[in-house]
């Protein structure tokens, strides 16, 4: 029987400027918003986009680095894995969470872009762990 295999690919928009933190340990950790859009059938047969939200964490020097570089609306392609974690919450109740933690990540245009659709100047940066 083959290994399980848990990766993710992504390309999206940040929904918000990155946050650089740091461990206990002094590693650094970059936690990004992404949205991707996909698309679905409304109940009346007419094509509609439909935005799913992913948390994206990038950990070490490539989180400073990126934390230089990206800002809400960039436009950026991410591999990596996903990560459940499950806490309980101040009212006792559970919560859980799935992150996507980045492999890599990926420019998809230029700083000044922005909102520019069908623009994929793609950048040969890619920061790998």
């Amino acid at each position: 029987m083959a290994g399980d295999i848990n990766r993710v690919t992504l390309v999206g928009r940040l929904t918000r400027d990155p946050e650089l933190k740091h461990l206990p340990s002094g590693t650094a950790v970059l936690e990004l918003g992404l949205a991707v859009n996909g698309r679905k059938q409304d109940a009346g047969g007419q094509w509609v986009d439909k935005p799913n939200f992913f948390d994206v964490k990038v950990f070490g020097n490539q989180a400073e680095m990126l934390s230089q570089h990206l800002a809400k609306g960039r436009r950026i392609g991410v591999d990596g894995r996903l990560d459940w974690s499950s806490w309980e919450s101040q009212d006792g109740g559970k919560r859980s969470k799935v992150e996507v933690i980045a492999q890599s990540v990926q420019f998809l245009d230029s700083r000044g872009d922005g909102e520019g659709v069908g623009t994929c100047r793609v950048h040969r940066w890619v920061l790998v762990l």
